[in-house]
């Protein structure tokens, strides 16, 4: 290197005749002895995800389902990829299509997209080539952000070296012919193995040296959620049950005293399997006593093969009449009532034939929760409800509602900061004697469910705006998400 020269890292490559990696090791070497001064500048990098890749070669999941449905009809039940569930989401959210009597629909807007490509695919090939962010930023800024929030690209601030530039100390050592350096900077098979390590001595390593991001492992956002729900149960004495996803219509519906023909048992709102078309009611003691129930009040007479019907199950209070059901049994057999209260609660899957938007969707969490006890009142589920959603910091409020299976019905509501509005969190209330078969003056069952994901968009730090932003499946969405 000439006297008070300054060399690029390629530069440097081809004199040295040396890789990349050991001219770096060299540089900060030097540096360190004060022999050479590194210079860098900062530039931001954008990098795909492996399904930002994906998505640049393929085309975005939504445009493909744009191109399907506007070619033939699509049935929404039938999209069971992830891919094909994303791309529903995004049509939704651009309003590009909707869904009448279960076929989606391209709308207008959809009409107008199909004649030409969508930015976001743009954008994505223009990184698969390489190009700079700035140029990028000044021409896709919205569509960056919206990428970057899906997981399809990472955006990292990156100082990249620039040139190395020898200072007076160095040129004075490099002036020096009788000092030789021979300082082992890696060792590799053949040094091992012919033992060259030895009477030499190995190079300093410089722990400041600027390395590659690292990422440490975490949770989802939404598994953080959830866990915060069940230690928040625990805390209160709760104990955790579950029960199956696919049931049939007599525990999800008529156990619940729901009619059987209420309009949520119908197929614009529920989810009814082919394959098993009917499950078997094993409890037939119990399905007699709903039967009668139903025949009395509602004045109808109950079809024990509709309540058969196979169907993906719209809630966990499913889960919470069959433990109601054993509980209340058991308090009858042994004719005592020394084990209440007993509080347990849920927390799973969900699916409801829901038109989707920010706060919809057709597949989600829920937490179910049931105390029997004596003399249990509205005030009891007040603050049980409370002390859970406190755990997040958030207050709730009630009004009266309606619910076939609970008297009297509440639903509770928090403020979102991202919609800035209350928005409903779930619903709860007094299971009927209808379903207890038992006197309220004896015992109450307190009961309620909620969704999950809601949660997350109480608070506007988390920088969620709908909650299907929460089944991303990239990998950037989990690294970049702070939990608040």
């Amino acid at each position: 290197m000439a006297r008070a020269d300054s060399a690029s890292l390629t530069e440097l490559e081809k004199r040295a005749e040396l890789s990349r990696d050991q001219v770096l090791w060299s540089l900060h070497g030097l540096e360190d002895k004060g022999f050479v001064k590194l210079h860098y500048k900062e530039e931001r990098r954008i990098i795909l995800t492996a399904e930002g890749k994906r998505y640049a070669e393929n085309g975005l999941p939504e445009s493909r389902l744009l191109q399907r449905i506007s070619k033939s009809e699509v049935k929404a039940v039938s999209l069971s990829s992830d891919e094909d569930k994303i791309g529903l989401q995004w049509l939704m959210r651009k309003k590009l299509a909707n869904i009448d009597n279960g076929s989606l629909r391209i709308t207008d807007a959809g009409e107008s997209a199909l004649k030409k490509e969508f930015p976001e695919e743009r954008l994505l090939r223009a990184i698969a080539k390489d190009i700079e962010h700035d140029k990028l930023a000044s021409e896709y800024g919205e569509e960056l952000d919206t990428l970057k929030r899906r997981g399809l690209l990472d955006i990292e601030n990156v100082n990249e070296f620039e040139k190395a530039e020898i200072t007076k100390k160095g040129i004075e050592a490099a002036g020096d012919s009788s000092e030789k350096k021979d300082d082992i900077g890696s060792v590799d098979r053949e040094m091992i193995a012919k033992m060259g390590w030895k009477g030499r001595k190995f190079s300093e390593y410089d722990v400041s040296a600027k390395v590659g991001r690292e990422f440490a492992a975490k949770k989802h956002v939404l598994k953080q959620t959830i866990d915060r729900i069940k230690d928040a149960y625990l805390a209160m004495g709760f104990k955790e049950i579950s029960g199956p996803t696919i049931d049939s219509a007599f525990w999800v519906f008529d156990s619940l005293f729901v009619p059987q023909d209420h309009p949520a048992r119908d197929k614009q709102d529920t989810f009814f399997l082919e394959n098993p078309k009917e499950l078997e009611i094993k409890e037939r003691d119990y399905a007699k006593k709903i039967k009668e129930e139903h025949e009395k009040s509602w004045k109808y007479e109950w079809d024990i093969d509709k309540a058969r019907q196979s169907v993906l199950r719209t809630h966990t209070t499913s889960v919470s009449a069959r433990f109601v059901q054993e509980a209340i049994a058991k308090i009858a057999s042994e004719e005592s009532d020394e084990m209440l209260p007993l509080k347990a609660f849920s927390i799973g899957r969900i699916f409801r034939n829901e038109n989707i938007d920010y706060r919809h969707l057709a597949d989600f969490y829920q937490h179910d929760g049931v105390i029997v006890g004596k003399d249990l009142t509205m005030a009891n589920l007040f603050d049980t409800l409370i002390k859970i959603y406190a755990k997040f910091g958030i207050g709730i409020k009630f009004k009266p509602s309606y619910f076939p299976f609970v008297e009297p019905a509440t639903e509770f509501y928090g403020f979102s900061e991202v919609a800035d509005e209350w928005i409903e969190l779930g619903g709860a209330g007094i299971l009927r004697r209808e379903i207890t078969g038992i006197s309220r003056s004896k015992i109450s069952v307190l009961a309620w469910g909620a969704g999950v994901e809601r949660i997350l968009l109480m608070n506007k730090d988390n920088g969620i705006k709908s909650i299907a932003e929460l089944y991303n499946n990239g990998i950037g969405f989990a690294r970049d998400m702070r939990y608040v």
